[in-house]
């Protein structure tokens, strides 16, 4: 521990923030005391004044801590004039009221450190405000000033709201001890500026000028009681005053004479949307939503519809296959079957309809284990009680996970006439006699190669177009199929299996408008890292009527810096020799520079592929498979580069780009095809 004298200890804790690069400071003339720099500003508190109320010319003091020594540094203000500093301690500062101060907050100022305080001080004999009421109102609210000595005409008042040259209308006289105004239109928060005979009079508080709530939409207009539903409107809950005594947002549900039901709040309301539950003990029928901000009750309100709720009241079967057909009866389950979920266990089912009588139907999904498994039955978000009818048992079933063939890819698999195959599953069997499988659209079924447990090997038979492929065996009612296949194109053209939206038409979310080029939310299915342009997709031709195909496009015009921005798509190719065509390529410049490469990498996101180095591509770089340098004046022609695979390979194939200004690099498709 270090010892110091009480005085020189305070100036150097008060000159810590200045002495940041210093390691040490010796604080004594006899080098005997130092006192070890932390490189903290110490925290300045203001806790008291006394007294609370003088005249022009008194003196007050401010009680706290960390004011320091150094008056030079020290700044106090009543309101927004300045107080001159009389005496300057660590823990007390003593101030003169200067003329023309009034009523105000104390604020303190230490080193550049802030401290604005609610401590009020009172000027006496002067105009003086020492409080407004309410401090929040809607334009045309009357707002009351309290004080004293303001009892002079009001053609000597000039009240000023934020964001407004003239002043406010006062509604009547004021006396001694107060006035009112109206909040005038075009008025915004902030400060209040008062002058009266042309004097400055501190205005203790800031005003909020409020904006009167509006309601929108519901998330759902029909649901059940217990749902939750949300609100949507504006200035439903602003942000505000965290220390007043604000109701809050209230949302009631009104029918008719009956009394209306108010809703539970889900989370925080937020200025733009309020979440509820549906009061538990609403009867069906159609309600009105009312909404009470803090500050107002909404004009508007919206219709709700409480549906009756969804009963179970039985199952068709409670035990069965995969794929095996279960009616789900009961009443109340509506008239949309999209509204419905049905999950066994964790596997919810591919299509779910309801029948003549309202029931409804659905099939064990594939993927459920087999066994006990939960029934979770969803309408409309809202999960309904089964009941007794709560589990199903699936038994032991044969399933196809998946085919095994050469053209296995990320959007498909594809066969060849007269190839082999294999579905690979579980439950099948060892005995040939005993499955038949047929391919859709070919009558006669094909013949087993051969059979496990595991795996079923058949060749594709002629006349196949694709579609599944069914197995039947012997003491399953329920047929077994696979996931739809297809034949591979005769041209080898892959494209759709392998990449997205790559071809004209393009997807996006449409131009915007007669003569504008650019879709700017976004090129759907690919990835854009550092890319300028906002979407990567352009719709050329005239002024006047834009092509709707679109063109991939990696450089919005006007555009600056566009180095290393990357358009990309990930894929994964099995074994085997690829071409990748480029076709409509369009590279140019206006003004400023451009280059292009269409590269396929190794990998599976935008940093296996490589960028240029100060503008320039170095060809044949590790990971890279194949790629095409386009620069300015590129010809508008189709490029191809040609990959080969020794395995199976995780890709990355795109664009990179090196541009600025008025540049462009456009392209009408990106199309793969199998060579061998």
């Amino acid at each position: 521990m270090y010892k110091m004298k009480t005085d020189m200890k305070k100036i150097c804790n008060y000159l810590l923030p200045v002495l940041l690069s210093l390691c040490v400071v010796s604080c004594d003339n006899d080098d005997e005391e130092v006192v070890r720099m932390n490189q903290q500003d110490p925290v300045v508190t203001v806790t008291e004044i006394s007294p609370v109320n003088g005249y022009v010319d008194t003196n007050f003091t401010i009680m706290g801590t960390n004011f320091g020594v150094v008056a030079d540094d020290v700044e106090v203000y009543l309101g927004s004039t300045k107080l001159e500093l009389i005496a300057c301690e660590d823990q007390q500062l003593t101030v003169r009221v200067p003329d023309g101060a009034s009523a105000g907050n104390i604020s303190v100022v230490v080193y550049g450190q802030r401290v604005d305080t609610q401590l009020q001080y009172d000027v006496l004999g002067v105009p003086g405000v020492t409080a407004i009421s309410p401090v929040y109102g809607f334009v045309g609210d009357v707002i009351a000033f309290a004080g004293h000595d303001l009892g002079v005409s009001s053609a000597y008042y000039k009240v000023l709201f934020a964001g407004k040259t003239e002043t406010a209308l006062l509604t009547d006289e004021p006396t001694n001890e107060g006035f009112s105004v109206k909040v005038p239109d075009g008025a915004q928060s902030g400060a209040i500026t008062l002058t009266i005979m042309e004097k400055p009079v501190n205005v203790p508080t800031q005003f909020t000028v409020l904006q009167h709530a509006t309601l929108d939409k519901l998330s759902a207009t029909q649901g059940f009681a217990g749902s939750e539903v949300t609100i949507g409107g504006a200035h439903l809950n602003p942000e505000l005053l965290a220390d007043a005594e604000l109701s809050g947002v209230k949302v009631l549900f009104k029918q008719g004479k009956n009394e209306p039901v108010e809703a539970e709040l889900v989370g925080e309301p937020t200025n733009e949307a309020v979440t509820i539950k549906v009061p538990a003990t609403l009867v069906a029928g159609t309600y009105q939503i009312a909404v009470s901000t803090s500050f107002e009750t909404i004009e508007k309100t919206l219709d709700y519809t409480v549906l009756p709720m969804p009963e179970v009241t039985g199952l068709s079967v409670a035990a069965g296959y995969i794929n095996a057909e279960v009616i789900i009866s009961g009443k109340n389950f509506g008239d949309k079957a999209e509204d419905i979920q049905v999950k066994f266990g964790e596997t919810a089912c591919e299509a779910v309809t309801l029948n003549k009588d309202g029931h409804i139907v659905v099939n064990v999904p594939k993927g459920t284990p087999t066994g006990e498994n939960a029934i979770i039955l969803t309408v409309l978000g809202m999960s309904i009680d089964m009941g007794a009818h709560a589990t199903f048992e699936v038994w032991e079933t044969p399933e196809i996970v998946s085919v095994e063939t050469p053209y296995v890819y990320p959007y498909g698999t594809l066969v060849k006439e007269g190839e082999e195959i294999t579905f690979i599953g579980h439950g099948f069997g060892t005995n040939k006699d005993a499955v038949t499988v047929t391919f859709e659209g070919v009558t006669a079924p094909v013949e087993i190669n051969s059979i496990t447990s595991t795996t079923i090997a058949v060749n594709v038979p002629v006349g196949f177009t694709g579609g599944r492929v069914t197995m039947k065996f012997d003491g399953i009612d329920e047929p077994v199929l696979s996931d739809a296949l297809a034949p591979l194109p005769e041209d080898g053209d892959i494209t759709s299996y392998v990449i997205l939206n790559s071809v004209q038409p393009f997807k996006g979310y449409g131009f915007e408008g007669a003569g504008r080029e650019w879709d700017r939310e976004g090129l759907h299915d690919w990835e854009k890292t550092d890319i300028k342009n906002a979407g990567g997709l352009q719709y050329p031709g005239s002024k006047t009527e834009r092509d709707p195909n679109g063109v991939i496009a990696l450089h919005q015009w006007g555009q600056k810096n566009n180095l290393n921005g990357k358009l990309w798509q990930k894929t994964r190719l099995p074994k085997g020799t690829y071409r990748f065509e480029l076709d409509g390529i369009s590279v140019g410049v206006s003004s400023g520079y451009v280059n292009a490469t269409f590269v396929v990498c190794e990998g599976t996101s935008a940093e296996n592929i490589p960028n240029y180095t100060n503008g320039n591509w170095n060809t044949g770089q590790a990971g890279v498979k194949g790629e095409v340098l386009m620069g300015k004046d590129h010809p508008n022609t189709k490029e191809t580069v040609e990959v080969m695979l020794d395995k199976d390979t995780d890709l990355v194939l795109g664009f990179v780009i090196w541009a600025n200004n008025t540049v462009w690099a456009t392209f009408t498709s990106v199309t793969v095809h199998l060579v061998k």
